[in-house]
C-alpha cells in the first residue's frame, strides 16, 4: 500500500497544521480517527468538569469524522479512552455504552497525567472498518 492509497480528512483544528496530522485517515478498509478532544464549535473545552458530557462529545465528533468515508459508529471496531481521573470511569463508561448500544467495540481506558487543555477530562481515539 502506497501513500496514494491513503485518503485523509481534515478539520479546522489549528493543531493539525502545528503538529502535522489529519483528523482521520482511510487505509484500505480501515479508518483511523485521531485522538478526539471534547471541544465546542469555537474550539474551547466542552462542558468543563462534566465527564459524561465530555465523553459523549468526543464520540459524537468521532462519528462526524467518519462521515466523509461513508460510515458511522456501527463500524467502529476499537476505541481508546485517555482520561485524567480514572476514578470517574463509570461516567466515561456510561457515555460510551449509551453511544454504542448494541454495536459495542473493543476498548481501553487509561489514566493520563493531563491533556492539552486542563479543562479536558478525556480524549478518545477510534478505529473503524469501512469496506470501500
Amino acid at each position: 500500500m502506497s501513500q496514494t492509497d491513503f485518503e485523509r480528512v481534515y478539520s479546522r483544528a489549528p493543531w493539525e497544521q502545528q503538529v502535522g496530522y489529519c483528523r482521520a485517515l482511510r487505509a484500505g478498509d480501515l479508518v483511523f480517527v485521531t485522538g478526539t478532544a471534547p471541544i465546542d464549535e469555537e474550539g474551547r473545552a466542552f462542558a468543563p468538569g462534566d465527564a459524561y458530557a465530555q465523553a459523549r462529545r468526543c464520540l459524537e465528533l468521532i462519528e462526524r469524522a467518519l462521515r466523509p468515508f461513508g460510515t458511522d459508529r456501527t463500524r467502529i471496531a476499537r476505541t481508546r479512552m485517555f482520561v485524567t481521573d480514572i476514578e470517574r470511569w463509570a461516567e466515561f463508561g456510561r457515555a460510551h455504552a449509551e453511544f454504542f448500544g448494541e454495536h459495542r467495540p473493543t476498548t481501553t481506558m487509561v489514566e493520563v497525567r493531563r491533556l492539552i487543555d486542563p479543562a479536558m477530562l478525556i480524549e478518545i481515539e477510534a478505529d473503524a472498518v469501512a469496506p470501500g
